[in-house]
């Protein structure tokens, strides 16, 4: 599959400054793609979170680099679909795959959903242990945390979700899934895991969001993708995330040739008021229930997943902050 932008050596010189939203308005009027940027330092924080990012998979040198970077601590990452269909189990398990293949540090993925259509249903379970009987053994589970675990050929452990047909209801009683509960549910994987990676219902989203460092938002290429991108964002303006919006990955998924222009609108909404974008090419593979893995996918698809993980992974370099839970 073609690239969707310049390769990550050729956008920018690397001292340039940032690209003006004038300029990447100029852009497409001419019908091309927006130019990515690319930090004047590896690693750079500051300069990340100047202008929003479209990546579409690079030749792959730098995108690993940033996927290895040193994290101090544990960090948390939500994943939400901008609206349903997004893509948003599957997005939260390549990526895991992605920087679990990467790095050496522990990356897990917590199927906070319901149903045997969602994270769970993608991977084969070698354990009877859920999220649910993990919440319940909070206090006496100690160091066993990979005892309620699936560990994938890439290294990503997943904590599956509850599939019989009560599960939906338990998600929403908060007596189940407790404050508290949670709360220390997040201490034990701090303390087994660099990377938690966490696929929510959309009855647990609000309450995972003060847990979160990062967020990666899903919308798919379509032409609701700029709408359900901006009522996402005023969905957490609302709900008091406006920083961790501003710091936000929105990932396009499923960006083809005929989808461009949807693409193109999508990320005008998003360019500015998040901290990078990311483009994920249509794959075939994706839209079929079962299992997944990166090496069903080809090599286009399994580049932007990677630039997604050093994305990601470069964005977690700072320390928690006081706002942050836990």
């Amino acid at each position: 599959m073609r690239r969707l932008a310049a390769s990550a050596d050729s956008a920018v010189e690397p001292e340039a400054p940032a690209p003006s939203a004038d300029w990447q308005k100029e852009r497409l009027r001419k019908g091309q793609p927006p130019a990515p940027f690319i930090p004047a330092e590896r690693g750079s924080e500051a300069t990340w979170r100047r202008v929003s990012q479209v990546v579409a998979g690079s030749d792959g040198d730098n995108d690993e680099d940033r996927a290895r970077t040193t994290i101090n601590g544990s960090r948390r990452i939500v994943v939400l679909g901008c609206t349903g269909g997004a893509g948003q189990t599957t997005t939260t398990l390549l990526l895991g795959h992605s920087l679990a293949r990467l790095r050496e540090d522990g990356v897990v993925a917590v199927d906070a959903n319901s149903g045997g259509d969602g994270l769970t249903g993608r991977i084969s379970p070698e354990t009877p242990e859920t999220l649910s009987s993990f919440l319940t053994a909070v206090d006496g589970v100690g160091t066993r945390v990979r005892d309620y675990t699936t560990r994938s050929d890439s290294g990503l452990d997943v904590l599956a979700a509850d599939v019989d047909p009560g599960a939906e209801q338990r998600i929403g009683d908060r007596g189940w899934f407790s404050d508290q509960r949670i709360a220390r549910a997040m201490r034990l994987l701090d303390q087994q895991y660099r990377i938690i990676l966490m696929d929510p219902a959309a009855a647990l989203a609000a309450r995972l969001l003060p847990y979160a460092d990062q967020l990666v938002l899903v919308a798919p290429a379509s032409a609701d993708a700029p709408d359900s991108v901006a009522m996402t964002y005023d969905w957490l303006d609302g709900h008091g995330c406006a920083d961790l919006r501003r710091r936000a990955v929105v990932v396009i998924n499923g960006v083809s040739r005929r989808s461009m222009a949807d693409v193109e609108r999508a990320e005008t909404v998003a360019r500015g008021r998040c901290r990078a974008i990311v483009r994920v090419p249509w794959e075939d593979e994706l839209a079929e229930p079962g299992q997944v893995d990166l090496d069903d996918l080809r090599s286009g698809g399994r580049r932007a997943y990677v630039a997604l993980a050093g994305v990601v992974a470069s964005g977690l370099t700072t320390a928690r902050g006081e706002s942050f839970v836990g």
